[in-house]
């Protein structure tokens, strides 16, 4: 059992963007005040999770690039990199996970690119995989990141409302029923460790995008 929530820890960025309405998500847990919803994509399963930081938005950008301390809290995480930087707000970036006896490790190379509705302030994060040349050959599996997506609230109170949207195709020769079940746990382990992060001390304010 151990070893098969751990594969949990290398689907987490498995991930393209399902639109956030949620009538269309079936609530299927809450813990530690996130709520985790899922619904059937083709023969996949995509999940859902809602919560709150308490942060300013900056912070918690500059946690989910900061490939520096991922090892701190993702589970499983070997190793990672910047691959390039396009843009300021877009960005191509490595990551490698140990994954658990018998499957294969799992890595990735995936594209975030970030966004800011000036009208509402909400603050976007779009990720999915892309090929890049100066990419490391792969540790085992690599891994389709088909996307995930963050949509950021600011509330009162340094409250952010984040909404995390992910569905994941992690490759190699695991049977669908065992990648959605372990990726139950990932909204609730993610928001964890992102309420860790921005409190430390190294968490820095990265910059917003610019409204559009």
């Amino acid at each position: 059992m151990k070893e098969l929530r751990a594969l949990a820890s290398w689907l987490l960025l498995s991930l393209s963007t399902v639109q956030a309405d949620s009538s269309d998500w079936k609530k299927i847990n809450t813990e530690d005040g996130v709520t985790v919803y899922e619904k059937d994509v083709g023969e996949m399963v995509a999940f859902r999770g809602e919560g709150q930081v308490t942060a300013p938005i900056g912070k918690l950008l500059y946690v989910i690039e900061d490939s520096a301390h991922w090892k701190e809290w993702i589970e499983n995480f070997e190793k990672g990199h910047l691959i390039e930087k396009k843009a300021d707000f877009h960005k191509i970036f490595y990551q490698a996970f140990d994954s658990p006896f018998p499957a294969s490790d799992r890595d990735i190379v995936y594209e975030t690119r970030t966004r800011r509705d000036a009208k509402t302030g909400k603050v976007y994060i779009e990720m999915r995989s892309v090929l890049h040349p100066k990419a490391p050959k792969t540790v085992g599996v690599r891994v389709n990141l088909r996307y995930t997506r963050y949509e950021i609230t600011p509330l009162k109170a340094g409250q952010l409302h984040v909404v995390l949207e992910t569905l994941s195709n992690p490759g190699g020769a695991l049977p669908d029923f065992l990648v959605n079940w372990a990726q139950r746990d990932y909204p609730v382990k993610l928001f964890k460790g992102l309420r860790r992060q921005v409190k430390k001390k190294h968490a820095k304010l990265a910059p917003v995008p610019p409204g559009k």
